[in-house]
Order: structure tokens, then sequence, then C-alpha cells
């Protein structure tokens, strides 16, 4: 690095005239000019560090007069400027970074709107700083997903990204570091392919062989084979003698000894016990009423009956169960 002390006061001078044109030429702009020269923040800071050793030179003689106090006013103006260009500038080429980006993805053909920055032109810093905001950006669209976004599911799903072989070199790689390279953006990422395996030949499945080696003609073919092959041959039992009709056996008489009911069956006793269970069934039952319910019940025939504590009802033997149940009645037999 130079010594600071090197400027003289006709370049003192040159470098804050160039600041200060440089800062009426950026105030209406929304993009960033060109810089009188490439080290122009390294002069401005030198610029400063000569007026501050000058002011404390001073201050240590004991100088109190008008020439430093104009000294001071004038390294206040200096940093007032440099910090208002330096954020309009900051600011301009935030601008064109996220235009360039963001309108370009939407429209390809808008790029041609926005001129390129020239970086022979400006400071070094400054170009760091404006690749820095274009990885920013891009890094923010990705996490939003700013490609589905502006193109929707079906321009994500046809837009296939085109791949590369494994070593292949951006065309910047080749040139110097200084160059700025081939243009004013950096240079995109690659999309290497994946080394796979080649793919050997399927095994044969046997499902696929068994259903190759027979071909029906259709569906109600293959399940008539199937009935066939489940029903089994009915065989007869007995052989018929020769020279006899078929009629002639039914009709003959049974070898088989002939059997002698001694009593019929008991179909009076059937009859009894279900005479009994429906006298049982409509049997009616005596009962006393112990709560007084608020809405009349249905009997078995449909009538309604309103119930008071105290009565009594001659009720069938169903009804009869589910009031007693319900604790509501009680049997009261005579």
């Amino acid at each position: 690095m130079s010594s600071i002390r090197d400027l003289d006061s006709a370049q003192a001078r040159e470098i804050e005239e160039q600041l200060f044109t440089t800062h009426r030429q950026q105030l209406p702009r929304h993009m960033p000019v060109p810089l009188p020269r490439q080290d122009f923040w390294e002069m401005i800071r030198r610029l400063l560090s000569s007026l501050d050793l000058d002011i404390q030179e001073m201050m240590r003689k004991g100088a109190t007069d008008m020439r430093l106090q104009n000294l001071q006013k004038r390294q206040t103006n200096i940093r007032r400027i440099a910090s208002e260009l330096a954020r309009k500038r900051m600011v301009a080429m935030m601008q064109h970074a996220a235009s360039q980006s963001l309108r370009g993805a939407v429209n390809p053909g808008m790029n041609q709107e926005l001129p390129a920055i020239d970086w022979q032109r400006h400071d070094p810093a400054e170009k760091a700083f404006y690749h820095a905001l274009i990885l920013n950006v891009d890094r923010f669209k990705k996490e939003i997903d700013w490609q589905g976004m502006q193109q929707g599911i079906v321009g994500e799903v046809l837009r296939s990204p085109m791949t590369h072989a494994p070593g292949t070199m951006q065309l910047d790689a080749f040139l110097g570091e200084g160059t700025g390279g081939l243009t004013s953006q950096p240079p995109p990422d690659l999309a290497f392919e994946d080394v796979l395996p080649p793919l050997g030949e399927p095994e044969p499945d046997e499902e696929d062989r068994l259903l190759a080696e027979v071909e029906w003609a259709d569906e109600e073919a293959y399940l008539l084979a199937e009935t066939m092959e489940a029903e089994p041959v009915a065989q007869p039992t007995q052989t018929q003698e020769k020279g006899k009709h078929a009629a002639a056996m039914e009709l003959a008489p049974s070898s088989a000894p002939i059997a002698v009911i001694d009593e019929p069956p008991a179909m009076d006793e059937v009859k009894t016990s279900e005479a009994q269970s429906e006298d049982d069934e409509n049997e009616l039952v005596r009962l006393r009423i112990l709560e007084s319910l608020p809405e009349p019940i249905v009997d078995e025939n449909g009538e309604e009956l309103s119930l008071e504590a105290g009565d009594i009802h001659f009720l069938d033997t169903a009804t009869a169960t589910w009031l007693t149940d319900a604790g509501v009645a009680e049997k009261a037999e005579l």
C-alpha cells in the first residue's frame, strides 16, 4: 500500500472534485454511473486520511484558527458526500441485480432493457458486491421456488435441466482472474450427469412363462376348461342286468326286510306342548303399580294404559315382565 502522504494539494482537490461530480451524476439515476477511476474508493480513503493527519498535526501544534475549522468542515463534508454516494450506488446495484434476475426469468426478452455494467469503469469492490448480490438473489429464488411460481407445475415438469458430463468446465475458467470473465455476470452452475451402472436384463418371471404356454381364445373357454377339470365323472352305483328295462328294476320288490311300526309318532304330545306354551303367553298377570308414569303405555293388543301409583292392572306376560324389571310395578297375586 502506498503512503497516505504522497497526495499533494492538487491531487487532493482533484479527487474531491471527482467525488462531488460523481455524487451529482448518481443522484437522479437508478443505474450505477461509471466512476472516473477504478481505484476511486481507495483514493477517497487516502484523501480523508490525509485530511485527518493535517487536522491532528495542527491540533498538536495548538493552532485553533480558521484554517483548522475549514479543514474540519471540509473533512465532514467529504465524509457525508462519500456516505451518500456509496449508499446510492449500492441501492442502484441491488436494484439492477434484482431486476436482471427476476424480470429476466419471467420474460427473457426484457434483458435488453437493462444495459450490462462495464466493470472496467467501476471499482473492484463494487464488482465483488454486485456478484454477491446475484448469488443471494439466485439463492432466494431457489428457496421460494421462483421457477414454479412463474411457470407453474406444467412448466416445472416439462422443463428438464441440461446435464453435462463430469469434468465439464466453464469458459470463464480458461481466462485470467483479472479479466472479469466473458460477461458481466458470474458463470451459471453446471448440472452434471449421474454416473449409474448399466441396467441388466430382467429375470424371466414364472407367471409370465406359464401364461405364455397356454393361449385361450376367450375367457369363457378358460372358465369352461376349469369347470370340466373340477367336475368328477359320475359312476353308476349298480349295474343293470342285461335284457331288463330300467323301470322294471324300480317296480321290483325290495330285498330289504319290512320294518313294522308299533306306535304312531307322538304328534298329540307336540300339539299339547305348543298349546300349553301359547296359553302361558296369553295368561294375564296381576300387577300393582308402584310409580305413576307421565305417559300411557301400549300393551300387546295396541291399547293405551295410564298407570297411576296404587292401581291394579291385569297385563300380558311380556308387558308385566318389562314393568317389573323396571321397578314400576310388582306382582299382586291373590
